[in-house]
C-alpha cells in the first residue's frame, strides 16, 4: 500500500531535510522539540490531572511527568518512555502519546526523561527505565497507583527502553511487569539489511541511515549491539516475558526488525499482540489528534493495556 494521503500531502508541504547526521546536535534537539510541542492531541485524550516531579535516579534527579486519568483509583500504572533515536526528545515531545493511553487505558501514566545520548551511551537510559519502575513499583500509592498493576510502554527508541527493561525486571527479580506495548520500536541493531529498510532507506520521516547515526551516538562500541538490552531482539531466551502489543508502520525502515522481535516473542510463548498499521510512517503515532491511523495504534494499545491492567 502506498503512503497514507494525508500523511503524503503533509510530507509535500514538509522542507527538505538533509538527515540527522548532517545537522548538528543542538539544533537537531530544538527542531523537534519545535515541530513536536505544536502538534495537537487528541479531543477526547482527556486526563484528570499532569504533575512533573523528580526521583532518584542512578545518574542523579530523574525527572518524570505522572498522568492521571479521570475516575477514582486505585489504577495501574504504566511507564512511558518517550522515542527520539535514544538522542532526543524529552517529557513534552510525545506528550500527546502519554495523554492518550492514559486517557484511553485508565491507567496512571509516568513518563520517564531519561538519560540522552551521545552524553550519555548505553545503558544510560536503560538503567534509567529500569529505576523509574523500580521507584514506581515502590511508590505507586503515593501516585493513585496499584504496584500489583504494572506495565511498560515507548514509542520507537522508548520502546526499546521499555522492552529491554521488562528484560532486566525478567531477570533481576521482578518487579512483576503485566504487560508491554512496543509503538514501532526495532528492538535490534540495524546490523541485517531487512526488506524494510531496503524498501524504504531514504524514508520517509526516518532514513536507513538516520537510524544507523543513532546507534552510533547510542553504544560506546559497536560489541555491545548484542546485549539484550540494546538488542532485546537477540536475547538467549524471550520466555517468561509479559504479554506484549507490537505496532509497526508499514513505511518505515526498523519495521522488519519490530516484526522479527514479536515473532521471537510468539515462538518463546509470550502472549503477543502484533499489528501493522497500513500506509503509516515511523514516528506517526504522535499525530493521534487528527490522523486516523495514529488514533488507530495508540486505541489498539491502550485497549491491549485495559485487557492485562484491568
Amino acid at each position: 500500500m502506498p503512503i497514507d494521503p494525508q500523511i503524503a500531502a503533509m510530507l509535500d508541504a514538509m522542507p527538505e531535510w538533509p538527515g540527522v547526521r548532517h545537522v548538528p546536535l543542538a539544533m537537531l534537539r530544538q527542531s523537534v522539540r519545535d515541530s513536536s510541542i505544536g502538534i495537537p492531541p487528541a479531543a477526547d485524550a482527556v486526563v484528570a490531572a499532569v504533575r512533573d516531579a523528580v526521583i532518584p535516579g542512578p545518574g542523579g534527579d530523574l525527572p518524570i511527568r505522572i498522568y492521571t486519568p479521570e475516575g477514582q483509583g486505585p489504577f495501574p500504572v504504566v511507564v512511558y518512555m518517550h522515542g527520539g533515536g535514544y538522542v532526543v526528545g524529552d517529557l513534552d515531545t510525545q506528550d500527546m502519546i502519554a495523554r492518550a493511553l492514559c486517557a484511553w487505558s485508565a491507567a496512571v501514566l509516568v513518563s520517564v526523561d531519561y538519560r540522552l545520548a551521545p552524553e550519555h551511551k548505553f545503558p544510560a537510559g536503560v538503567d534509567d527505565s529500569v529505576a523509574a519502575l523500580r521507584w514506581v513499583a515502590g511508590n505507586a500509592a503515593a501516585i493513585g497507583g496499584d504496584a500489583s498493576r504494572l506495565a511498560l510502554a515507548g514509542d520507537s527508541a522508548g520502546a526499546n527502553m521499555a522492552c529491554a527493561a521488562a528484560l532486566v525486571a525478567r531477570d533481576e527479580g521482578g518487579p512483576a511487569v503485566r504487560a508491554v506495548v512496543n509503538i514501532y520500536g526495532s528492538c535490534n541493531y540495524p546490523g541485517t539489511a531487512t526488506p524494510s529498510a531496503i524498501a524504504f532507506a531514504d524514508g520517509p520521516i526516518l532514513r536507513a541511515d538516520d537510524v544507523a547515526w543513532f546507534w552510533e551516538q547510542y553504544l560506546e562500541h559497536p560489541s555491545q549491539q548484542d546485549d539484550p538490552r540494546a538488542s532485546p531482539l537477540r536475547a538467549a531466551s524471550h520466555a517468561g516475558l509479559p504479554p506484549h502489543f507490537v505496532g509497526t508502520a508499514e513505511c518505515d525502515p526498523s519495521r522488519d526488525d519490530a516484526e522479527d522481535f514479536a515473532r521471537k516473542l510468539i515462538a518463546a510463548g509470550v502472549e503477543t499482540r502484533l499489528q501493522r498499521y497500513p500506509g503509516m510512517v515511523h514516528g506517526f503515532a504522535s499525530w493521534v489528534g487528527f490522523l486516523p491511523g495514529a488514533r488507530a495504534v495508540l486505541q489498539d494499545a491502550a485497549a491491549f493495556l485495559k485487557t492485562h491492567l484491568h
